[in-house]
């Protein structure tokens, strides 16, 4: 518990840390690039990481989302507890890819990267789907995403992650 209320300490000061001027990649994921190489090439690997991760989840692979999660870490769902390990993380993953089929792609709203530890905030596009296995009907997904991740042994690892489902789109 102390370790995660560093790590969210540490992400909170990132958002008031610096500003970034740039653009992604790709058109419709837009985030802030910094201006210092070193920077926007950590931000880059994180970028990396996550879009693993949105990969993973549209593809219902457990085990490549679980290899992203750092041994230390923390997945926080709607309505679930939370999962504080990789045995916890597997029984919901697998669970959820039992029942749901996604396919999403994430809008990048910002990443911001402080030393060895960087934080995500990303967002369902309107067009994002969930198709039901038991009856196959799609539903929208509309979600918003916190991944606070952690550079560990060189390697960014997910330390929190967490979501809330059907949020009003758009910033206030």
């Amino acid at each position: 518990m102390k370790k995660l209320t560093v790590v969210l300490l540490l992400a909170g000061v990132g958002l008031c840390g610096q500003s970034y001027a740039a653009s992604s990649e790709a058109a419709s994921q837009s985030y802030r690039v910094s201006a210092e190489a070193g920077v926007a090439a950590e931000q880059k690997a994180v970028y990396n990481l996550i879009n693993r991760y949105q990969t993973a989840l549209n593809a219902g692979d457990t085990q490549t989302i679980l290899s992203l999660f750092a041994p230390e870490s923390y997945s926080q769902w709607n309505e679930k507890p939370t999962a504080d390990s990789n045995e916890k993380r597997r029984q919901q993953y697998d669970n959820l890819f039992k029942n749901e089929k996604f396919e999403t792609e994430f809008a990048y709203d910002s990443i911001s990267v402080n030393g060895n530890m960087a934080y995500v905030r990303t967002h369902h596009h309107r067009g994002a789907t969930v198709t039901r296995i038991s009856d196959g009907a799609t539903l929208i997904d509309l979600n918003r995403e916190v991944f606070v991740l952690e550079k560990q042994q060189g390697q960014w690892k997910i330390v929190v992650y967490t979501f809330n489902t059907n949020p009003i789109q758009g910033v206030s």
